[in-house]
């Protein structure tokens, strides 16, 4: 599991453009996405892996909730780390 660095609640000033908004949105997206999926297939899981998603949801929320558009580092992180381990998950689902 990725570990994001000093998730914050509040906006800093920054200098932002129109693709840290983009990349922002999309790093959201595909934490929302991976979260309905871990929900769905922990409804069908063994108490222990449910357990597990469990977990890896509300971590998923956290960063959900707390990720934000000038966290430039942490947005990377998850176009590098987060992104790729659900896509897996998608695919072996599908399989």
């Amino acid at each position: 599991m990725i570990k994001l660095n000093d998730l914050s609640s509040h906006i800093n000033s920054a200098n932002l453009e129109y693709i840290d908004i983009v990349n922002y949105e999309i790093a959201r997206e595909n934490i929302c996405g991976y979260i309905f999926l871990l929900s769905r297939i922990s409804q069908h899981a063994d108490p222990t892996k449910k357990m597990h998603m469990e977990n890896k949801i509300e971590e998923l929320i956290y960063y959900r909730d707390n990720l934000q558009i000038e966290d430039k580092e942490n947005i990377q992180k998850i176009f590098n780390e987060l992104i790729p381990e659900y896509k897996s998950i998608q695919e072996e689902i599908k399989d």
